[in-house]
């Protein structure tokens, strides 16, 4: 449970901090089928940081951040509870049982925390124009609206089946390319993680679309009998623009991540903490 817990506490510290870089990849990946017009759209950072400043106050550029964290509660639990066990059933040391584990751990731990990443995405893609209310506001009114414009389970969980396709082929990226680089350059596991997703990136910009399509939209996917297509319908007008919006934005994101977790050690800082609460608990 310490584990879970330390775990928890370091994601949420770190992934607050690049909040900001998380809320522009969304909108980079989203904007161009919500109903903007061409001055409200954003094509690069220091945009995005003057129009949500101008509009929304510095606390827009955390908006949706509260619901990340509570997405991250089961997320991080699931991931501490089913690893282990899955590990155990299908770990072994070939790149197949490599990539089937961490598929399926993927798509466990997705199954508990999607609805909360939907909600996210809501929020974080609403952007706020003067004069306009917001239909997503906190978490359970979100949740509430989703509902009632597609049903729970249509549209907490819409592009959940394009997601587990993303996570096969990103573990599979992952483990094929992190034995490609072995014992070529100390951050083989960094950079088989950024070449994945960089392969995988149009497939998310598909899911995070589905996530915040128009109720027409998704009704005429809906109508599509397989998996393939779908994915066909959502890339009919695929577009470089936003089939890679935001890439760099979650490269940086991704790196800086790394680097701050690299750095810090939240082991340390936690047991500090427990330690200094517990000698207040004391007087």
């Amino acid at each position: 449970m310490e584990e879970y817990i330390q775990g928890f506490v370091s994601t949420s510290i770190v992934k607050t901090l690049l909040a900001p870089l998380e809320r522009y990849k969304l909108i980079r990946q989203t904007q161009d089928i919500l109903t903007l017009s061409s001055k409200e759209k954003m094509t690069n950072f220091y945009q995005f940081l003057k129009k949500t400043i101008s509009n929304e106050g510095p606390k827009g550029l955390f908006r949706s951040n509260l619901t990340a964290i509570y997405m991250w509660i089961p997320q991080v639990y699931a991931q501490y509870v089913f690893y282990q066990n899955i590990k155990q059933a299908t770990y072994d040391k070939d790149l197949l049982s490599m990539g089937l584990c961490a598929t399926l751990c993927g798509i466990t731990t997705s199954i508990f925390s999607y609805p909360f990443d939907t909600i996210r995405v809501r929020q974080a893609t609403e952007i706020q124009i003067p004069g306009q209310k917001r239909m997503y506001v906190g978490f359970e009114e979100t949740r509430f609206n989703i509902k009632i414009e597609s049903g729970f389970f249509k549209g907490l969980y819409s592009g959940f089946t394009v997601g587990c396709l993303q996570t096969l082929l990103f573990a599979y990226g992952i483990v094929g390319l992190n034995s490609l680089l072995d014992g070529t350059t100390p951050y083989n596991q960094q950079l088989a993680y950024l070449g994945s997703y960089a392969l995988i990136y149009p497939i998310d910009s598909v899911r995070r679309r589905l996530q915040v399509k128009s109720i027409l939209f998704q009704q005429e996917a809906s109508k599509k009998q397989n998996l393939w297509e779908k994915l066909k319908f959502n890339m009919k007008e695929w577009s470089f623009s936003w089939g890679y919006g935001g890439f760099l934005a979650h490269n940086v994101r991704g790196i800086a991540m790394l680097l701050i977790l690299e750095q810090v050690n939240f082991e340390s800082l936690y047991k500090e903490t427990q330690n200094q609460l517990n000698q207040a608990l004391k007087y």
